[in-house]
């Protein structure tokens, strides 16, 4: 991208340095007024190629520590330069019409028919610089290119003036007319009006870039591409700025404030995704914050409260959670598990910021209770011989044959923490029975297991479908 541009205001500067010298040359050894203009007018060009040229490569300089945003806005600096240049020339030209249309100063025609051949060919070029220019300036969104697209195309036009002027007042000598003799000043004049009112449309978006206002459109495109995006609840903040090619967008969206961290993250990034589709070249920072939505309306209680505890380092999970209806409001109680093994003290203090967390997510609560246990999660395999695992495990199963003889018991698992026992064991049964008789099920096959084996704390069962159903049911 940086060579394109750097190539196509090089070149313009060459054809710059070329027109100068011939416009020069011509001017001086025609005697015409009209083209010395050009010359001067060229000369002016040659300065503001330059200008473009040192300003392409500086705005396509990374950012560094000194300039976070890059070097952009050069090229705009570089365009608002040129555009004064352009009506100071502008300046000229009406100076010089009005010196000869009040004055009386007729335009110089020795050498007329070479100095039209001069400036054909200048023309020429000048149309293939600005068209080149124009191409590459909207390519790369370069307002230093489209500034100097717009030197060489008022070079037409002037060109065509003064061309347009020799002819006439040289149809004016040969005829006789003399009011021809005005012909150069007044279309000279109409040439810098036509200028002037382009230049100032490029000098109107250069200085909203320097001032760092947003380019007309772009909040509206991005505020309904984010809203488009799934999981953003609301658009808030929106700010745009451009440098140079890049658009530089810092948002705030709203979302559901039951969401997880990794689930925020990745609604920021579908955002910046669907805004890089949609607008190249950009740089976006996005912003998220928690709000209500429809959907949480019944307020995800569990979710928001393992949010909360979960942002708390000392805290490592939550279960037991239960939420209580009264008149009064809602009484949420949980067990919150604890990493370390706090102090009262400590567990107090840190028991009140999380209830107010809570208090301050759920409107609808009006009392909390918290109860913390120690999370030891170290648990090793039961360290038992095999006669004495197999004696458990064997009694698990005769238990669980005994409340149920069609539960195919097995891959049972021990786990032994201090002198308490935990075991994990599969059951597969009928797959017509619902959760609300499985998990009555579930309760009595605890009971039942940890009255018979001794030393045994918690039972973890996974209920599945028997494998005869299951083969009946593959088609």
């Amino acid at each position: 991208m940086a060579g394109e541009k750097q190539r196509a205001a090089a070149s313009s500067v060459i054809a710059a340095v070329f027109l100068t010298v011939m416009k020069a040359a011509v001017g001086v050894i025609t005697g015409s007024l009209g083209i010395i203009s050009e010359a001067l007018h060229s000369v002016m060009d040659l300065f503001a190629a330059g200008i473009t040229f040192f300003a392409v490569r500086f705005a396509d300089k990374p950012a560094d520590v000194k300039h976070n945003y890059g070097h952009g806005k050069m090229e705009s600096l570089s365009a608002a330069i040129e555009v004064l240049i352009l009506w100071g020339t502008c300046v000229w030209i009406i100076y010089e019409a009005a010196r000869k249309i009040f004055f009386g100063q007729s335009l110089e025609i020795e050498g007329s028919y070479f100095g039209i051949a001069v400036l054909i060919v200048a023309i020429i070029i000048d149309i293939s610089r600005s068209r080149l220019l124009k191409k590459v300036a909207r390519k790369h969104n370069s307002q230093a290119l489209e500034a100097d697209a717009l030197h060489f195309s008022s070079d037409v036009w002037s060109s065509c003036v003064v061309i347009a002027g020799l002819v006439c007042v040289w149809a004016g000598e040969t005829l006789g007319i003399g009011w021809l003799k005005y012909a150069d000043p007044i279309a000279a004049l109409g040439v810098a009006a036509l200028v002037i009112k382009v230049s100032f449309k490029l000098g109107r978006e250069t200085l909203n870039v320097l001032l760092d206002a947003a380019p007309k459109g772009t909040k509206e495109k991005i505020l309904a591409d984010t809203a488009s995006v799934d999981g953003v609840a609301e658009v808030g903040d929106i700010r745009v700025r451009a440098s140079g090619a890049a658009l530089f967008i810092d948002l705030t969206i709203g979302v559901d404030r039951n969401c997880s961290m990794n689930e925020v993250n990745a609604v920021a990034g579908r955002v910046k995704s669907k805004l890089r589709e949609k607008i190249p070249n950009c740089d976006i920072v996005v912003v998220t914050y928690p709000v209500d939505t429809e959907q949480g309306a019944g307020e995800d209680v569990y979710r928001t409260v393992k949010n909360i505890v979960g942002a708390h380092s000392e805290c490592a999970n939550i279960h037991n959670v239960h939420v209580y209806e009264s008149e009064s409001g809602r009484r949420l109680a949980a067990h919150v598990e604890l990493k370390k093994n706090l102090t009262l003290k400590e567990s107090h203090a840190l028991s009140h910021r999380i209830e107010r967390e809570i208090y301050g997510a759920l409107e609808s609560v009006s009392g909390v209770s918290i109860t913390f246990e120690f999370a030891d999660q170290k648990a090793d395999a039961a360290i038992m011989s095999d006669e004495k695992i197999g004696e458990i495990i064997n009694g698990i199963r005769k238990t669980v044959a005994g409340i149920d003889a069609s539960l195919d018991c097995h891959d049972i698992e021990l786990f032994k923490k201090g002198d308490k026992m935990s075991a994990f064991l599969h059951c597969a049964s009928c797959g017509d029975l619902t959760v609300d008789r499985l998990k009555a099920l579930a309760d009595r096959l605890k009971s039942e297991l940890k009255k018979n084996i001794g030393g045994l704390e918690s039972v973890h069962i996974h209920f599945e479908p028997s494998e005869e159903q299951t083969q009946e049911e593959e088609p």
